[in-house]
C-alpha cells in the first residue's frame, strides 16, 4: 500500500492510497512508476500550492519531469545510493554535492540528469549522523524546512509503530 498524507499538528494523516504489488504490475500493464502518478493525480486538486514531500524512492527522473511539468512543488530525499544522481551546472559541468560537518552546504539552480532544474541543500549538525541531501524546486531553504517536519513526522510515527513515505 503507497499512502499519501497531509501534515496536521506534527502528524501525518492519511487523505489517500494506491494499492500495488510486484506480483500484480507484473501481471498488468503497469508498473511501480505508474501507480506513483496515479496516487499523485488522484490528489492534486488537494495539494494545490502545497509541495509534495517524497522519500528517496521518488528521486527518478521521469518522475521529476512529469512534476515540474504539473508545476507540482516538491521536496525528495535525494537518492545518492550506488549509483549516484549526475547534476551539471548551466555550464554543463558536473557538479558534485560535498559537505563537511557543521556545515550547509547549497547548490541553487543546478541541473538534474541535465534536464530537471532543482535546488540541492543538506545541513550537518555537529553530532548528528549525515543528514539527508534534499532536492526541491522551492528556496532551498524552505524545501530543507518541509523536508525536515516529515522527518520529524517520520520519527513520531516509528515510535508508534507505523511509517510513512509520503507527505503531502
Amino acid at each position: 500500500m503507497f499512502i499519501l498524507a497531509t501534515q496536521s499538528r506534527g502528524r501525518a494523516i492519511p487523505c489517500s492510497f494506491v494499492t500495488y504489488s510486484s506480483r500484480t504490475t507484473a501481471e498488468g500493464v503497469t508498473s511501480r512508476n505508474q501507480q506513483h502518478d496515479r496516487a499523485f493525480e488522484s490528489v492534486k486538486h488537494l495539494v494545490g500550492e502545497r509541495p509534495l514531500v517524497l522519500d528517496r524512492e521518488f528521486s527518478y527522473l521521469t518522475q521529476l519531469e512529469k512534476l515540474v511539468a504539473e508545476e507540482v512543488n516538491f521536496a525528495i530525499h535525494l537518492n545518492l545510493g550506488s549509483h549516484p544522481s549526475i547534476f551539471t551546472n548551466a555550464e554543463g559541468k558536473r557538479v558534485e554535492l560535498m559537505i563537511v560537518p557543521e556545515e550547509t552546504a547549497i547548490y541553487p539552480q543546478i541541473h538534474y540528469r541535465g534536464q530537471v532544474l532543482v535546488n540541492v541543500i543538506r545541513t550537518w549538525k555537529k553530532g548528528f549522523g549525515k543528514p539527508p541531501w534534499v532536492m526541491t524546486n522551492l528556496a532551498p531553504e524552505k524545501g530543507l524546512e518541509i523536508y525536515q517536519a516529515r522527518m520529524n513526522i517520520e520519527a513520531v510515527s516509528r515510535r508508534a509503530g507505523t511509517s510513512t513515505k509520503c507527505t503531502i
